[in-house]
């Protein structure tokens, strides 16, 4: 039904913080729902259902309950955050919550056709399904059928607020011989959002078949609202942030036979190192179906700044007979000064819808670590539907929700959402750096204030609830997206703006230098755009200029520099090529 104030909105990665084992080998009856159609042979039922209005009363429309869609549709309205897992992704949802049906849904069911299982030895059925019984209370099922009339409900499907699940049920008690699956979901009546299918598959268990289902950054059992604990996994973390890497995966039995002896084996792959194994990790035996989540410290910390790929894998007494789905690896980048503008960050860099409203702040929780930090700025990706000369800033609270810096307005330039369009970040400085003693969490927020024009940030990836923030202004209401926010922030060095990395080489023929005789920088190369704007960052990284370009002619620049300290600035200026970047050096 209609989305409720309180719901829970959008809110983990590539970087990634998650991956999953690899689908089953062999199915002897697959549906992947692929789209853009419902596939031949699923019926719908009912057929629709009523569309309301924002009062949740009829409107005297119509709509069908299942559709085929991707993340981006689901959470078109904000309020089915379905991770975007693998990107692009499509599947089948009953999502009441978003265009075309902001609608009640009681008992809708997704109806599968007739599966012959006369030959088909010890059958089983696997999913992947998201279900989050947010914002209220709805529920989900799978039911089974031998005759298309009388039901049987294999199991009702469990609520999990972040992460797709890869969920089995047994279908041995109905072979030999023919049976119909129903998926079913039903709003309670009341403010919930949907349930999404998607990789059915039936196949014969065999006698031995454990599976790695999932793998994620940080402890997945410690809720990020515990502030004391650190368990959070980021995709970008500066080196003197790191803490002893911590992992979590879930492991289930698959098989016919009780698992015995399960381990886990880790190997850590830094960019600029050797690799570590770490493990064996030891988890408990597994009775058939069942599983089991599991968390383990590796102790790991990276001495220098880069990329870290883990490789994950899973091991049992007895052979395993299906070992694809075994395997699971993670990344993340390790950052600082010079490598990936010592950026900390929880979003997997690819987006999958916006965030935003009228007045609003939407960001994330970070938690630093012992000792003094200085945040220098956050950076943003804008989204579609930002309104060039909309205004911005940058707001940081501790865990406790006491402000630590507010800063000046920043002003969305066309150049802005290029920018941002490109895949680049903007970067917003701190009026001035910010040194912060930890442990503690900084609340890191792009903050647009009412009537400000329309603002929206992007968001990729998802992390456990509370992790990402999103603020309605004036109520002060605070929901807990579970799609992350592309809102960074940046440590004790200057940022290449819109650049994840070292500051790539201007492009041919675009080229800065300082005139101590004009007291002025020079920048040489293709001509601004008509609409155009230059920016100059200071060596802390702040914003110290913005505009004021005067053209020479001839293909050059000028931008006055009179008084400016020594140092190494950055110059990003809208060209007719682009928005290009360049360093420049004041020297005395």
């Amino acid at each position: 039904m209609m989305q409720g104030l309180l719901s829970a909105t959008a809110a983990t990665i590539l970087l990634s913080s998650t991956a999953v084992g690899q689908e089953r080998a062999t199915c002897l009856y697959a549906e992947p729902f692929s789209g853009p159609d419902m596939p031949a042979g699923w019926a719908v039922t009912p057929a629709q259902v009523a569309l309301l209005d924002q009062n949740g009363d009829t409107t005297g429309g119509f709509t069908g309950p299942w559709i085929i869609g991707n993340a981006e549709q689901a959470n078109a309205a904000g309020y089915f955050p379905v991770p975007d897992e693998p990107h692009g992704n499509t599947f089948a949802m009953a999502n009441d919550d978003a265009p075309p049906c902001d609608c009640a849904m009681s008992d809708v069911s997704l109806v599968s056709p007739v599966y012959d299982l006369s030959t088909v030895p010890a059958p089983a059925v696997s999913y992947r399904v998201y279900h989050d019984g947010l914002p209220t209370n709805g529920h989900a099922w799978l039911d089974v059928s031998t005759d298309g009339t009388v039901w049987t409900t294999l199991e009702e499907i469990p609520a999990v607020h972040n992460a797709w699940q890869q969920r089995m049920a047994d279908l041995g008690a109905f072979a030999p011989g023919s049976v119909q699956l129903r998926f079913r979901y039903d709003d309670n009546g009341d403010w919930s959002s949907g349930m999404a299918v998607d990789d059915m598959c039936i196949f014969t268990r065999v006698a031995d078949d454990i599976a790695l289902v999932d793998a994620w950054l940080g402890d997945r059992t410690v809720s990020p609202f515990i502030t004391d604990v650190r368990s959070l996994g980021y995709s970008r973390i500066p080196v003197e942030q790191q803490e002893p890497l911590l992992l979590s995966a879930r492991v289930r039995n698959n098989g016919l036979n009780v698992a015995t002896d399960i381990t886990v084996e880790t190997t850590i792959t830094p960019e600029n190192g050797t690799p570590v194994t770490v493990g064996p990790v030891v988890v408990n035996a597994l009775a058939p179906l069942h599983d089991t989540l599991v968390t383990w410290n590796t102790g790991f910390v990276a001495d220098v700044a880069g990329h870290v790929n883990i490789s994950l894998s899973i091991f049992a007494a007895n052979a395993d007979e299906e070992p694809s789905d075994n395997d699971a690896s993670l990344t993340y980048e390790v950052t600082a000064p010079d490598v990936g503008n010592h950026a900390m960050a929880l979003d997997n860099d690819q987006p999958s819808t916006a965030l935003g409203d009228d007045g609003f702040s939407v960001g994330c929780r970070y938690e630093l670590n012992e000792g003094q930090a200085t945040i220098h700025g956050v950076s943003t990706r804008f989204g579609p539907g930002t309104a060039p000369g909309a205004r911005v800033r940058v707001v940081l609270m501790n865990g406790e929700l006491n402000p630590l810096h507010v800063s000046s307005m920043h002003t969305i330039t066309e150049e802005d959402l290029q920018l941002s369009f490109n895949g680049g970040t903007v970067y917003l400085p701190l009026d001035s750096v910010l040194d912060v003693d930890g442990p503690q969490d900084v609340i890191a927020l792009v903050h647009s204030p009412p009537d400000s024009g329309a603002v929206r940030i992007m968001a990729g990836g998802n992390s456990p609830v509370g992790a990402n923030w999103l603020i309605q202004d004036p109520e002060f209401i605070i929901t807990y997206p579970e799609v992350t926010p592309i809102v960074r922030l940046h440590f004790s060095s200057p940022v290449t703006v819109g650049v994840e990395g070292p500051l790539p080489a201007p492009s041919p023929g675009f080229a800065a230098r300082y005139d101590a005789a004009m007291g002025s920088i020079i920048l040489t190369g293709p001509l601004l755009s008509p609409t155009g704007t230059t920016r100059v960052f200071d060596p802390n990284g702040r914003l110290i200029q913005q505009g004021g370009a005067i053209a020479l002619g001839e293909g050059r620049t000028r931008i006055a520099a009179v008084n400016w300290p020594p140092g190494l600035y950055v110059v990003q200026a809208a060209t007719t090529r682009g928005v290009e970047c360049v360093r420049v050096a004041i020297v005395p």
